[in-house]
């Protein structure tokens, strides 16, 4: 698959079962509108994103389409991360797409069950049909180098309801862990198959907010400045 992204001002194609993104300058000049200018923004974050999740292992996006352009469709429903030209950031925030597919997908949030940091779902403890798994996406911001640039590491953990909490909402994931703002979890349904495999359809849930900094007005000035401004229209 080779192509373009003209408003984003990138090109995308494969290469041994990659799929590889470049900037591309060339394809428009560097002031652009305001809404072409998100439109990058967001193909940037988005390939961040891509990159450290597929960092974590096998990746879950099925449905039309390459699973990077399934993540890429869902991430964009995200706030634009505002970035200079010379950064590469990759933010935790609420909503990251970790996976897509047919399964009946898990209502989860962030709580306390008997005064104890908690991931309190909607999920039954019988609910789990034959075959199915439960995997737990975690999501860890970290600030690396001379710059401190924000870095979103992704890890998988298998989990056993066995190991859940029964609450009067769902069975939950119970532990301090789920009190540290700078981690974010996603809890999935899987049916790991070489025919046909599929799992629901889940986003991060997280209390860190370091986000917020990128996505604020005054990041929006410093990145656009970078890039050499956008037009009025």
């Amino acid at each position: 698959m080779n192509g373009s992204v003209r408003r984003a001002g990138v090109t995308f194609y494969t290469r041994g079962g990659k799929t590889i993104l470049r900037t591309a300058h060339s394809l428009q000049p560097e002031r652009r509108t305001r809404g072409q200018f998100d439109v990058r923004m967001r193909t940037k974050h988005s390939a961040e994103l891509w990159t450290m999740l597929k960092m974590a292992g096998e990746v879950h996006f099925y449905g039309e389409g390459t699973a990077y352009s399934r993540f890429r469709s869902l991430a964009f429903q995200l706030a634009p991360v505002y970035s200079t030209k010379n950064q590469r950031p990759s933010l935790l925030m609420p909503g990251i797409p970790v996976s897509e597919g047919s399964l009946t997908s898990i209502k989860q949030k962030l709580s306390t069950v008997d005064s104890k940091p908690a991931l309190v779902t909607n999920l039954k403890k019988a609910e789990l049909e034959k075959g199915e798994s439960l995997t737990l996406f975690v999501a860890q911001q970290t600030l690396e180098g001379n710059d401190q640039e924000p870095r979103c590491h992704f890890v998988t953990l298998e989990v056993k309801i066995k190991d859940m909490v029964a609450t009067k909402d769902g069975m939950a994931l119970v532990g301090d862990e789920f009190g540290d703002e700078m981690k974010g979890w996603a809890l999935v349904r899987m049916v790991r198959s070489k025919v046909n495999p599929q799992c629901s359809t889940q986003r991060i849930v997280t209390r860190c907010n370091l986000y917020e900094r990128y996505t604020s007005d005054a990041a929006f000035e410093a990145s656009i400045e970078s890039y050499g401004g956008v037009k009025e229209k």
